[in-house]
């Protein structure tokens, strides 16, 4: 009986969790299978990725992951490593509104009814601000089921002040993606359902907080020796299925995987009757039963544009930002704002700093180094991600220096570069991804998996690559 085979395009979080989860799969059900993952650069794991230099550890991609749903947490216990999980920098907590060379502190997400008087009665925001926002409990709920805006939905609820003192400049900074065009539906479910349940969101902010958890909870979780050691543990799980092929015994149901780095694909075709031919850059050409392309949509889309023309277009209507880090590291006594509280500073609509958002992350474990993390939208502000990796460190510079009065230098600063990395979840995104999928039933054992259609976050990426475990269909030669 010849093995079931399959090829996962991309090795990133969402790549290996989808060979992870077939793996066990197969070995559960004792059905032979043969896996192989491609990926185009030299190194496994995207935008995970943790570097160690002068003894301090840092984050090249992401830092954290939500700890709201279980996908994530649930990996790390199967891969060993639960015992490394630990709290996240809480910088959802507070933000700093950067305007006229000055910061104003908002509380985030009002934890008491303190907090929540506090946050209405900020200085920030106007007097005519507050008196509309004091009316949402009253604003109708919208009755149409059609996919709108976030922009619209807090104009809506909340007001234009509400919306162009607080919600833009967030949007833009954090989440580094435009308001006016941002699904509300595809990145704030919430938002929506408690409309249509409680008819407000101060209904559903009440009843939150009387169904407040006993224990509080981490809402962000890390890794203590960084998140590259989740791919690790990834690669070396696979990496057992790996050297099974080579044993003497081919026994039903032990998986067989093939890890492969430097290996981009040229394009990919469906043969009827005969499954999918994988064309590499080098030549190479590679036949499977089943394709995952784990990658971006827009990668994707080019794979199949000679084979899948429409489903190409499709794909390739879900648009990317590419997004630039800048990792500084300071000694804690070089820092005069040392004991500002971990958050993002956010520049205020209209106002031009060098960076999109600066996450201050606050002291080091023994409280004598600080770290801080600015990120850069190309969509956002396009004249200062294009200049080059040091003038952008300098700017970054001398902006600590005027608004901190930080002038030592720092003992470490890097910039990283992303193309088109940020999925751009726009309005209608949910029906896009709907037409993706009618169209990808055409073309049999083929799937998606990754950031770019029901989720952008490393938790929201393993739960689609279990979902595509799940639904790829084995069969026997």
């Amino acid at each position: 009986m010849n093995k079931h085979s399959v090829v996962i395009v991309g090795g990133g979080i969402s790549g290996l969790s989808t060979a992870f989860f077939l793996s066990r799969r197969a070995s559960q059900e004792h059905f032979p299978l043969k896996i192989t993952v491609l990926e185009a650069s030299d190194r496994f794991g995207g935008v995970l990725r943790t570097m160690t230099r002068g003894g301090f550890q840092r984050e090249a991609g992401a830092d954290a992951f939500y700890a709201g749903q279980d996908d994530a947490t649930d990996l790390c216990r199967e891969l060993g490593l639960q015992k490394d999980l630990v709290e996240a920098a809480s910088c959802f907590r507070w933000f700093f509104f950067l305007k006229n060379k000055r910061y104003f502190p908002i509380p985030g997400v009002p934890g008491s009814f303190l907090d929540t008087v506090r946050f209405l009665w900020h200085p920030q925001l106007s007097f005519l601000t507050k008196f509309r926002m004091l009316g949402e409990p009253f604003i109708p709920r919208c009755r149409d089921e059609q996919d709108e805006s976030l922009a619209s939905f807090i104009r809506r609820r909340l007001g234009q002040g509400f919306y162009q003192e607080l919600v833009k400049p967030l949007v833009q900074g954090v989440y580094m993606m435009d308001p006016e065009v941002l699904s509300l539906g595809a990145m704030f479910p919430r938002f929506k359902q408690a409309e249509r349940t409680f008819g407000s969101l101060a209904g559903s902010f009440l009843k939150m907080k009387s169904k407040k958890k006993e224990k509080g909870h981490a809402e962000f979780l890390t890794l203590k020796h960084g998140l590259e050691g989740l791919v690790q543990a990834l690669v070396r799980e696979l990496g057992v299925f790996e050297a099974w092929p080579s044993r003497p015994s081919e026994r039903v149901g032990i998986p067989a995987c093939e890890l492969r780095r430097s290996a981009p694909v040229r394009e990919c075709t469906y043969r009827m009757g005969a499954g999918w031919e994988i064309l590499l850059e080098n030549g190479e050409l590679l036949r499977a039963d089943s394709l995952c392309l784990a990658m971006n949509a827009c990668e994707s889309s080019k794979l199949l544009s000679r084979q899948a023309p429409e489903l190409s277009r499709a794909l390739s209507e879900i648009r990317y930002d590419s997004i630039a880090t800048v990792n500084l590291i300071y000694r804690f006594e070089d820092v005069p704002a040392g004991d500002l509280a971990p958050g993002f500073l956010v520049p205020m609509d209209g106002e031009c700093y060098p960076f999109s958002s600066l996450k201050w992350l606050g002291k080091s474990a023994d409280g004598k180094h600080m770290f801080m993390r600015a990120f850069l939208s190309e969509t956002m502000i396009p004249e200062v991600f294009m200049e080059s990796d040091e003038t952008l460190k300098q700017k970054l510079l001398d902006f600590l220096d005027e608004f901190f009065g930080i002038q030592a230098k720092p003992l470490f600063i890097d910039v990283e570069r992303y193309p088109r990395a940020l999925p751009q979840y726009e309005t209608g995104h949910f029906e896009r991804v709907a037409r993706i999928e009618t169209l990808t039933a055409q073309y049999p054992g083929l799937f998606f998996a990754g950031n770019g259609f029901r989720g952008f976050g490393i938790t929201d990426c393993i739960r689609q690559a279990k979902i595509v475990s799940a639904r790829c269909q084995f069969q026997n030669h």
